[in-house]
């Protein structure tokens, strides 16, 4: 048996050609790690209904919704309870209102206001019936209460409806 070297020669080239290349490719790896978890919490910051809120309102996740104000024609109301912002933490927030959207016919009422205070009486003052009005840097401490208080005024001898949105924002 004739060995052709010629041939030998390329397939032993190839092999040690292949083994090179797969040396050279092989790659060195570090490995790093996350342990962690997801978890849904009750903290942070809650509407609750208070005393005078009106019939039919009610609170859906972190939306009061149906808060329908009824203000007798000529007359001063101020719904003094109506709602109240919980923080359910252990440690304070800092928390701004701002209103969001205005409808209907702001000029019907002469005072529109959403009013925020606490125990101690300190308070900030929202006009709802001007879009983007805000108050910021309000606080509320830790596993405390805040109160919402709303003044309205309708204009003499006036009739129909003003529709507001307000949103809260809190830091974490």
């Amino acid at each position: 048996m004739k060995i052709n070297y010629k041939k030998s020669l390329k397939l032993m080239t190839l092999i040690t050609t292949s083994l090179l290349i797969a040396i050279a490719s092989a790659q060195v790896y570090s490995y790093m790690y996350i342990k962690g978890s997801g978890t849904i919490t009750t903290g942070g910051l809650s509407w609750q209904k208070g005393d005078s809120a009106p019939t039919g309102a009610s609170i859906v996740g972190y939306t009061v919704e149906n808060l329908n104000l009824s203000i007798p024609q000529n007359q001063f109301k101020n719904f003094t309870d109506c709602l109240r912002i919980i923080n359910n933490d252990e440690t304070g927030h800092i928390f701004s209102l701002e209103v969001t959207a205005v409808t209907g016919n702001s000029s019907k009422f002469t005072t529109f206001n959403l009013v925020v205070y606490n125990e101690t009486g300190d308070y900030g003052t929202l006009n709802l019936k001007t879009q983007g009005n805000s108050i910021t840097g309000l606080y509320i401490g830790g596993s405390k209460t805040m109160y919402v208080r709303f003044e309205v005024v309708p204009a003499t001898d006036q009739t129909g409806s003003m529709y507001f949105t307000v949103k809260l924002t809190y830091e974490d």
